[in-house]
């Protein structure tokens, strides 16, 4: 769970002044205690909220959108539905965007390649359950995964990086890969595999007594663990390496770098290890660097934050005003 405090979203740029990254499990006391100390003058009243959160049952899938059928009643989720091979899609939010630019698809767009992006309208309400019992007013939701494409293409755009990008959001017991290329955003199905099972390569690595022990040992690496890192990455290496090799020989393009999302800082160095493990480039934009191109801005005093707020970051940089000129994708 990552927090930080913002300032007033009328200023530019937008000021950043306080992070923190609370371990999991993450209960609702620890969240209360941290908005307490960062928020002593709130009152009793609820607090305004910008949030991100990335449910286990979302599904992100490229197809090709017939914008003519709009008008059609359950149309998008009907395309979702069987894109997906589920047998309906009853009480989902689903929409259409660009998967080269990000935009909303509407009926006035052309068809074409697009995003399918669709979550249970149920998800939504539970996590806005759980925000009203802390006294947090929800101005605004996002699935992270949307805003952390689109910093990537801009990432990818202003530095110019010659070649396409694998990107990957691990989850605790699933990983989902995106493809960053010339024509947007390709995905690829689900991996049924996370960080619990870095986490039970370990035990049997370590012979550790339990996940606890495992875990714990993962956040504290000895030089021996780490060369020995190959083999705790290999359940998701096993269904990454010929995801990359099937994108390459579809499209002509190659990978040449991994972005990994979700991993807390402290198990940060396992990124490496699993670009490591497929031969690629580990992709790590330089932070202090980007944040200004964002319309951020860090508080005098406030440390850079470590590379995993990217993912967190993109998405407070949708409420800062954008520099001149640059679209939003």
């Amino acid at each position: 769970m990552q927090l930080a405090r913002l300032g007033n979203l009328n200023e530019k740029p937008l000021v950043v002044d306080a992070f923190a990254e609370l371990p999991a499990p993450v209960d609702d006391r620890a969240i209360a205690e941290w908005i307490a100390t960062n928020f002593p003058h709130r009152g009793s009243g609820y607090l305004a909220s910008y949030c991100g959160f990335h449910p286990v049952d979302r599904l992100l899938l490229r197809e090709t959108i017939n914008t003519r059928r709009f008008a059609e009643p359950n149309y998008l989720a009907t395309l979702l539905a069987e894109t997906a091979k589920l047998p309906s899609l009853t009480n989902w939010h689903v929409a259409a965007l660009s998967a080269t630019n990000g935009d909303f698809l509407d009926a006035a767009t052309a068809s074409q390649a697009g995003l399918l992006f669709g979550m249970p309208q149920s998800t939504v309400r539970e996590f806005q359950a759980r925000l009203l019992k802390l006294h947090l007013r929800p101005r605004r939701i996002d699935a992270g995964t949307l805003p952390l494409l689109g910093a990537l293409t801009r990432h990818i755009r202003e530095t110019a990086y010659p070649h396409a990008i694998v990107v990957c959001e691990i989850a605790h017991t699933q990983t989902h890969a995106y493809f960053l290329a010339k024509d947007g955003v390709h995905t690829r199905a689900t991996f049924p595999h996370g960080l619990l099972s870095i986490v039970e390569a370990a035990m049997k690595e370590l012979a550790a007594p339990d996940i606890a022990t495992a875990r714990q040992h993962l956040e504290e690496p000895t030089e021996d663990l780490r060369a020995h890192s190959r083999r705790l990455v290999r359940s998701i290496t096993h269904h990454l390496k010929p995801a990359v090799d099937y994108f390459e020989m579809q499209t002509g393009q190659s990978i040449n770098a991994c972005f990994c999302a979700h991993l807390p800082a402290r198990l940060s160095w396992l990124e490496e290890a699993l670009c490591a493990a497929i031969n690629l480039e580990f992709l790590a934009p330089d932070i202090a660097a980007w944040i200004p191109s964002t319309g951020l801005q860090l508080a005098e005093g406030t440390p850079v934050p470590g590379r995993s707020w990217f993912q967190p970051l993109s998405l407070v940089a949708n409420l800062a005003p954008l520099p001149a000129n640059e679209p939003r994708t």
